[in-house]
């Protein structure tokens, strides 16, 4: 219980106490921990105490959320020297569990533990997430880059990393400002057959919605623009619909319907992924439109999302579990001196579905 004559702050010494319980093996890898109410009324805190102790072990790795399903402990010990941290923008959404499942996998086999932490795409997060993780002596780091077509503001702590001799891999992305080894898909391959899918079906009134803060989206819309310059179409003003990380939940939506309530309104829409390309068909339902039969739809990530409705997306094919397992496969390769810098990149591939149709 906590030491009501302890100075330090409340969530603080919460925090501690729920380390100590992971350290101990009280609450096991995977394992679910206690509700926020139950800690609320276990220690008679305040429910902002709780989450702030809750977000700042998150933070440091030692737990991760679920939506809808609660907080686990993320922890798998400490041996020295064979402890990788894995971080990522997120943990618990769209394709990252598997790649994590991948990761871990490869890792587990070879002896070696792990600490999961996330970003949540925010740079400032980063920054925290990765003063942590130098701290806790890790060996090994694969880190996928935060924002990665903005500005990189904390290559201090990439440096530090290479000041202490402990190899990185970067994973979808590489900020540009570093020579890292690195583990990508060919997003502008994949931006242009997706595109290209499109055209050869007939289509030429083509709109396309693309992430700006990242650099797969940027690489993904070159590859859609690429595209349409081969075949010699002019994109409509208006088309081209690009949002920020804060937007994901109101952009696509909204966009998509302003989009179809144009006189000349687009006959197929390329999507920076499969979960902008479900908000899409939300939003085209919504305008009493149907996929494909009004308009054709094509995503990126062949994630379970693709299959989740009446209408099966055609997509490009993403490898996650396999990329996540390569990942591990390198950093190991790099911590055991078999490889310096790998570098390896994924060719994309169509896969085809139901939700685009031949003009």
């Amino acid at each position: 219980m906590l030491d009501p004559n302890n100075p330090l702050p409340k969530y603080y010494q919460l925090k501690e106490y729920l380390k100590e319980m992971i350290r101990r093996g009280d609450i096991a890898p995977g394992e679910q921990l206690p509700s926020e109410n139950a800690l609320v009324q276990q220690f008679s805190l305040s429910r902002h105490t709780v989450r702030q102790a809750i977000g700042e072990l998150e933070n440091e790795g030692w737990v991760y959320r679920e939506q809808g399903r609660g907080t686990f402990c993320a922890y798998r010990g400490k041996a020295s020297g064979r402890t990788i941290a894995v971080l990522t923008t997120y943990i618990s959404d769209y394709i990252f569990p598997a790649i994590i499942r991948g990761i871990e996998e490869i890792l587990s086999a070879a002896g070696y533990t792990l600490v999961l932490a996330n970003t949540s795409n925010d740079k400032n997060k980063e920054a925290q997430c990765l003063e942590n993780l130098i701290n806790q002596d890790i060996a090994g780091l694969i880190v996928e880059p935060t924002k990665s077509a903005r500005e990189n503001i904390n290559l201090a702590y990439f440096a530090e990393l290479e000041k202490k001799h402990i190899p990185y891999l970067m994973l979808h992305a590489v900020y540009p400002e570093l020579d890292a080894a690195y583990i990508i898909m060919d997003d502008q391959k994949g931006g242009y057959l997706a595109t290209k899918y499109l055209l050869q079906l007939g289509h030429r009134e083509v709109a396309g919605i693309f992430k700006a803060d990242d650099l797969q989206g940027v690489k993904r819309q070159a590859g859609f623009m690429a595209a349409l310059a081969e075949y010699g179409v002019t994109i409509k003003q208006g088309f081209l619909g690009n949002y920020e990380t804060e937007q994901l939940y109101s952009f696509p939506y909204q966009f998509t319907r302003n989009l179809l309530q144009k006189t000349n309104r687009p006959s197929a829409i390329v999507c920076y992924n499969d979960q902008i390309a479900l908000q899409v068909l939300e939003a085209i339902r919504h305008e009493g439109l149907k996929v494909p039969e009004d308009i054709s739809l094509v995503g990126y990530d062949d994630s379970s999302l693709a299959v989740a409705s009446e209408v099966k997306l055609t997509t490009i094919k993403h490898p996650k579990a396999e990329m996540g397992r390569q990942a591990a496969r390198l950093l190991i390769d790099m911590l055991e001196g078999r490889m310096e810098k790998p570098r390896l990149v994924y060719e994309p591939e169509l896969v085809v579905r139901s939700s685009c149709r031949s003009l």
